[in-house]
């Protein structure tokens, strides 16, 4: 399901997509259902992508003053969110890609973006809320990323997590969670939304692959998740659960 080549076919895209002089803030799969803030006008054609971070921040207790840091900011799409519809100001990011991070600190100002990696990033700040979303299934570790994350983390904390997990291992991600230090406030299971969103925004947002599968191998499927991808079908058995979760450091 996650190909090994995800890496650089990320930076790849991150630079055409600076190359072309793209706006597009968003990556992640979307949400496709209710939330408990409503998306904008103004942000109607990334409604699936703004619901998705809605529905992973809406358990989290926020406020404006929250000091916030993005664990994989991709091109600050979620950095728009705490920025537009919770009023955060003061918001570090993170991402391994510097294509990446240079097309975030054109599209979102007044976040600071920093290229590292999730695995070794390390600060003498300490932040309110840590958000993660859909790129831990990247990272050497979880259980280690877990650990940086509390790390700096205030004592009381939060931590905003949400991505693709294979079923039989749910149990070992959450135990490896409460042995960094958290307590699971909220979990739960977005898969009929996250599908809904792929199904319906597949063919607008990658035409080409979509409707034309076999010009593209299955590495492109996978990185895309189009409805030809192994993703899409393993969500769509419940063999792979995309999970939320908001914690509190202990």
């Amino acid at each position: 399901m996650f190909q090994k080549l995800r890496p650089h076919l990320y930076e790849l895209s991150a630079r055409i997509a600076s190359l072309r002089g793209s706006d597009r803030k968003f990556m992640n799969l979307g949400f496709e259902g209710a939330t408990s803030v409503e998306v904008r006008p103004e942000d109607k054609k990334d409604s699936h992508h703004v619901k998705l971070y809605l529905k992973l921040l809406e358990e989290a207790p926020i406020s404006e003053g929250m000091s916030v840091l993005e664990i994989g900011c991709g091109r600050g799409g979620g950095c728009y969110v705490l920025q537009k519809y919770f009023g955060i100001k003061n918001i570090t990011a993170i991402d391994r890609s510097a294509a990446n991070i240079n097309l975030a600190k054109k599209l979102v100002p007044g976040v600071t973006f920093r290229k590292e990696t999730a695995e070794k990033f390390q600060t003498t700040d300490l932040f309110d809320l840590v958000v993660n979303l859909e790129s831990s299934h990247l990272y050497s570790s979880r259980a280690e990323f877990f650990k940086t994350v509390s790390a700096v983390l205030k004592p009381g904390g939060y931590f905003a997590f949400g991505d693709l997990v294979r079923k039989p291992v749910i149990e070992d991600v959450e135990k490896a969670l409460k042995a960094a230090g958290f307590s699971i406030l909220h979990g739960e299971s977005l898969n009929t939304g996250v599908i809904h969103s792929i199904e319906k925004n597949s063919v607008i947002q990658y035409p080409t692959a979509t409707n034309y599968p076999g010009l593209f191998p299955k590495k492109v499927h996978g990185f895309f998740v189009t409805i030809h991808s192994i993703a899409y079908q393993l969500l769509k058995s419940g063999d792979v659960q995309y999970r939320i979760y908001v914690l509190r450091k202990d």
